[in-house]
């Protein structure tokens, strides 16, 4: 019977516990790039396998709820959040593909195509769901306070597509411009959802919600504006008629990390007060990811100051990413002891009503 309520509340939110320990892996490898470093690369290839394993735990628990309670079908793909979600699965197994074949590089051809419609497949249920979350917006009756910044998750994967994307790229033997179409196409859909998706749930969080259970989803802002500056980056770097010019790219960059900057230090700010006082849940866990962008986004525009010599902007961003960097470990180990607590006091509430 407690196996059974547990499987019952392990809905697609889920995810986010294998999206935040691969998202650590992801941050580690690029700081591995940056600095040359076995020890980051391999502790990054832990956290990897770590994060494979808790995503096939919970797809499993996930796949086996839908059979045992049929009704939650129902229930979740009427449910935004429960939605939103859902691209974290598709999301979740991008990162896992791209990831893999960055530690891992593989010369087998057929390899090489796995990994490449494995991509695409991801892209296209990203870009279903995402279609789906906007049919349900304009045609659900939403309820006071039901509109969070959950409803960014979907164009926050859409847009990860870009910079996931570029590791498919010198894959050799596929259709690299068909890649760099969909980049250009999830950065375009990603860039106005924002807008407008962000500015709604701004406008619900500070008329409608303001609880502590609901301050983690504030990091979600800071994902948003990081994931643009990475996108804006990688954009510069594509050949041919993909390409931006880089002087363009760095003034959109600065502009937007100057924002996520801001959106960082005041969620931050909000997390101090509030978050140590939520009850135990997994909510924390929608810190993690926009952590680990906001720590890359900044690592990348460092390394571009250096470059040109532009040294005080070099240290501002190279410090600010290490100390998002040190952010999100506290916060991913933080979350584990959290979500053990939650499944404990879950676990032992349940065991005393069914007694």
């Amino acid at each position: 019977m407690t196996f059974k309520k547990t499987l019952y509340i392990t809905g697609s939110e889920w995810f986010a516990i294998a999206l935040g320990t691969l998202a650590v892996s992801v941050l580690l490898n690029r700081m591995a790039d940056f600095f040359h470093s076995n020890a980051l690369y391999n502790t990054g290839i832990f956290f990897l396998f770590l994060g494979m394993v808790l995503f096939l735990i919970l797809f499993a628990l996930w796949t086996a709820r839908t059979f045992v309670f049929p009704n939650v079908i129902l229930e979740d793909w009427n449910n935004l959040n429960r939605i939103s979600f859902s691209t974290v699965v598709p999301l979740s197994m991008m990162i896992m593909n791209v990831s893999y074949i960055s530690y891992y590089p593989s010369k087998i051809i057929s390899l090489r195509y796995l990994s490449y419609y494995n991509y695409i497949f991801d892209f296209i249920a990203i870009l279903l769901l995402s279609f789906y979350l906007g049919y349900k917006m304009y045609t659900k009756n939403i309820e006071k306070g039901e509109l969070t910044y959950a409803e960014l998750i979907p164009p926050v994967a859409l847009s990860s597509t870009v910079f996931l994307g570029k590791r498919i790229i010198p894959l050799g033997g596929i259709n690299a411009d068909l890649v760099y179409f969909m980049i250009l196409m999830g950065f375009g859909i990603a860039l106005f959802l924002f807008l407008f998706i962000g500015i709604m749930a701004f406008t619900s969080h500070i008329r409608d919600i303001k609880s502590s259970e609901s301050s983690p989803v504030l990091v979600l802002p800071v994902g948003v504006s990081s994931i643009l500056v990475i996108n804006i980056i990688t954009l510069s770097q594509l050949p041919g008629i993909f390409n931006i010019p880089l002087t363009v790219a760095l003034f959109a960059s600065v502009s937007l990390w100057s924002f996520e900057l801001w959106n960082f230090i005041v969620a931050m700010l909000v997390s101090i007060k509030k978050v140590f006082h939520a009850k135990p849940g997994i909510s924390i866990w929608a810190y993690t990811f926009p952590l680990a962008v906001f720590s890359i986004s900044s690592l990348k525009l460092s390394f571009i100051f250096k470059s040109n010599n532009y040294i005080y902007p070099y240290n501002i961003t190279f410090y600010t990413g290490i100390i998002a960097m040190v952010i999100l470990i506290i916060a991913w180990t933080y979350a584990v002891v959290i979500t053990l607590i939650f499944i404990k006091r879950f676990n032992i509430q349940s065991q005393k009503s069914s007694s």
